[in-house]
Parts: C-alpha cells; structure tokens; sequence
C-alpha cells in the first residue's frame, strides 16, 4: 500500500482511493481498525495526496453485514473520506439490503459520509445490475446519504457488452456521487483490463453526461484476467512496475484531456 501511494502521487494524482475487495487483495475484517485508518491517512498526506473515498465491499444481506459495514463506516471517517463505496447484493435479498442500509443510515449521517453502492462486473441477478435499478432502490430510501457508485467499465462487462455506461447512466444521473472509471480490450479470448481510453469502453460519451464536478477515481486491476469473459481471476504473479506506471500515466493524460463543457474553475 505505502508504495502503491508513492507511485500514485508521483504520477501527479491529487487523491487516492484505497481498496478492500476480496480477490483483489488479501485482508480480514481487523483491518478496519482505527490505527489502521490513521496509519493509512498519514501515508497518504505525507504523499500530498487526499483520500476523498474508500471501497471496501461486502454482501449487504449477509447476517452480520450491519456489524460489518458499521466497522467499514468507522474506518471511512478515520480516513477523513466522504464516500465509503461498496456492492449491494442480489435481486431477491433487496428486503435485507433496506434493512441494513436503514440501520447504518443515522451513523453514515453522524459521519456526514456517503454510502455509494457500486453496480457489480460480473455475475448475475445483482440489485445493482443497471443504473436504472439502481436508482430505483436509491430514490425509495430518500436519503442524501446514500448515493449510486457508477462503474464504467462493469456495466459494459456486467451487460455482456451489450451496453456502454452513457447509456446506462442515462435516466439515473441525479442519484449518482461517484464514478469508477476502468476499461477492457475485448477480444476473441476474453477481456483484459487495461488503461482508462485503451480498451472497448467508450469513455467521451460517458464523461459528457456526468454531472459537472462528479468526484470519479480511476481503477487499474491489471493484476485480475477474465479469459472466456468469465468472473475474474487473479494472476499468481505481480505486474510489473513500469507496465503499472505506464498505465497510470496514459490513465490520468486521457482523463484529464475529457473535455467538460461549460464549467469554470
């Protein structure tokens, strides 16, 4: 993590957005304590860097994902973030998701955080399949502090292909507090994720319809392979260094080039 924070701030980012994500990374729920956060918070401010979100996911109808998400909350706001971003869970536990969404309302309100659910990448059945659906269940708690994360590039995988996220984000924008943005080369053999403008996700469309001043993050999971588009795999060894920063910098070039009409600085 320490070194990942370097070469972040050394590619000119302004923020970092740390990740609990299993599969991606190895950790236990003990690492959602508080001198963790502070450890991690003074990492990132030595940097110079900010960290306005964290991703940390979990079921949302598991039997103990109140306790869970409550500890993940905690550790949101020793990090100083805004946004504590997470999965939801299936289609037909949406009762169990309410429940413990509506149970950790008044905590995210005391922390002035928002919960922003993210739309899956794979699988199947999701309660956050789509943005529209998405939205759906957003509108009906009725609270500022629970927000829609919208992943770019997993509609686009999540969907088979078969949509973009401009079209996905369409009818749902005003229950949108946040972006992902990542991208896929589609081939013959599979996806391969890849640096943001290098793949199949079409990112100019997209980015035009995003709210004016929406926070985004970019994501890089260089590490994960999905041969036959199947659910993602972890490859047993790292990426290589440059190839990390190659794609970070090209990342952040595309990103910063998007053109924003008719917004002032």
């Amino acid at each position: 993590m320490d070194l990942a924070v370097e070469e972040i701030a050394a590619a000119g980012a302004a923020h970092v957005e740390p990740a609990f994500i299993r599969g991606y990374i190895d950790f236990d729920e003990g690492m959602f304590a508080d001198t963790n956060a502070s450890r991690l918070r003074r990492t990132a401010e030595h940097a110079g860097l900010c960290i306005n979100a964290v991703s940390a996911h979990l079921d949302l109808s598991g039997p103990d994902a109140i306790e869970a998400l409550s500890r993940r909350i905690g550790f949101a706001a020793g990090l100083g973030a805004s946004f504590l971003i997470t999965n939801a869970g299936p289609m037909t536990d949406s009762a169990a998701i309410r429940t413990t969404i509506d149970a950790v309302l008044p905590r995210l309100e005391q922390a002035d955080i928002v919960l922003a659910l993210e739309n899956p990448g794979h699988g199947c059945g999701d309660l956050l399949g789509s943005a529209r659906s998405g939205a759906s269940f957003v509108r009906a708690i009725g609270s500022p502090h629970i927000r829609l994360n919208h992943d770019a590039g997993n509609i686009f995988t999540y969907s088979g292909e078969t949509m973009q996220p401009s079209q996905d984000i369409a009818d749902a924008t005003d229950m949108v507090g946040h972006a992902h943005l990542k991208d896929v080369v589609s081939t013959g053999a599979g996806w391969a994720f890849c640096a943001i403008g290098d793949g199949s996700v079409g990112y100019e469309p997209y980015w035009a319809m995003l709210p004016a001043m929406l926070p985004v993050s970019i994501e890089l999971p260089l590490r994960l392979e999905r041969p036959g588009r199947r659910d993602p795999e972890r490859r047993n060894t790292p990426v290589d260094i440059a190839a990390i920063r190659g794609a970070l910098q090209r990342s952040l070039d595309f990103v910063n080039a998007l053109e924003i009409p008719d917004v002032e600085f």
